[in-house]
């Protein structure tokens, strides 16, 4: 593909489209949210060590000692991971909206649906 292509703009008049293809800031995007998808996974797992116990009808029944809180050492490390997960996303959402200029150009709707399951479990932990 060449640099100055003929394509038709809705306005009537000739446009030339000089992209190539993504540049380096939009294949950055991708990678953004492949890091933020990481690390928010990465919090799922520690939150299932880190979370208490449930405490079901059996457990009752047979009296099992069961952990009622939240384990101190994990929950530090899934605070951090979830921050890290919503502040990689937030990055990611700021370069794209400061990018977005053309009519081809989109906003990624998993990095917005990552922030809120992020931040929301996030404000579920530290509340």
């Amino acid at each position: 593909m060449t640099a100055y292509n003929k394509v038709g703009s809705d306005k009537g008049g000739p446009e030339f489209e000089r992209r190539e293809g993504p540049d380096l800031l939009c294949r950055a995007f991708k990678y953004l949210a492949v890091i933020a998808w990481l690390l928010f996974f990465a919090a799922l797992i520690v939150s299932h060590y880190a979370r208490p116990e449930m405490d079901s009808g059996l457990v009752r029944y047979l009296g099992l000692d069961i952990r009622d809180y939240w384990r101190p050492r994990l929950t530090f490390w899934l605070v951090y991971l979830l921050w890290g997960s919503v502040v990689v996303s937030v990055a990611s959402l700021l370069l794209n909206r400061m990018r977005l200029k053309r009519r081809s150009d989109h906003l990624h709707f998993n990095i917005i649906l990552l922030l809120l399951s992020a931040s929301g479990m996030l404000f579920y932990i530290l509340r």
